[in-house]
């Protein structure tokens, strides 16, 4: 009986020493799809700068700062004229019947996209994506700029319970220009820029 038991404990002692099966390889994670360069490649690329406005876009001579603002209210056809000669071909157009101020057409250039109502040019938006780097305001105010240097500048106005998150306004009227902190704090950048009419759901 005894030599029994402890053959017993021995079978025990051996299978609890046994080593482990391997655990199944973890799986590997899919590769990042490569985000592709923005282009900027227009004609008039090397010479001009595009700077943002509460009224359209400003295009500004590099070699003499003179300006010229490309204002709301123009023909499509001519602010994607005047955008593709700077920034080259649009990525994308699309169109949306539901937008909170109505039914919109837009027209993208990496980052920013154009929008248009009843065919003239009604507005913009400059996402934090490539090709952002393009655009700030005559101040120097742009995607990425921290909060606290934004106010340092300009009057920041915050949009108190907006629906679009940490929303805020460069000075006041309508001609401002409006955006969106990634995070509250005084670090938080911009991350993202906009004027005149957009596609918001508030």
């Amino acid at each position: 009986m005894m030599r029994n038991l402890t053959t017993l404990v021995l079978i025990g002692l051996l299978a609890a020493c046994k080593p482990a099966a391997d655990s199944a390889p973890a799986e590997k994670e899919p590769a990042a799809l490569p985000v592709p360069e923005a282009r900027a490649d227009g004609p008039a690329a090397a010479t001009t700068a595009i700077s943002l406005d509460g009224e359209g876009l400003r295009f500004v001579d590099k070699a003499n700062g003179k300006t010229s603002l490309l204002a709301f209210g123009v023909p499509r056809v001519q602010a994607e004229e005047a955008l593709g000669r700077v920034m080259g071909k649009e990525s994308d157009r699309s169109s949306n019947a539901e937008c909170g101020a109505g039914p919109m057409d837009f027209t993208r250039y990496d980052a920013m996209t154009l929008n248009f109502q009843d065919g003239k040019f009604a507005g913009w938006f400059l996402g934090n994506e490539p090709g952002a780097e393009n655009y700030s305001t005559m101040s120097g105010i742009a995607v990425g700029t921290p909060r606290a240097k934004a106010a340092a500048s300009v009057k920041l106005i915050a949009i108190e319970d907006s629906t679009l998150g940490e929303e805020f306004s460069l000075g006041e009227g309508e001609k401002a220009i409006g955006g969106m902190f990634a995070a509250p704090g005084d670090d938080a950048k911009i991350d993202a820029l906009f004027a005149g009419v957009n596609c918001f759901f508030r």
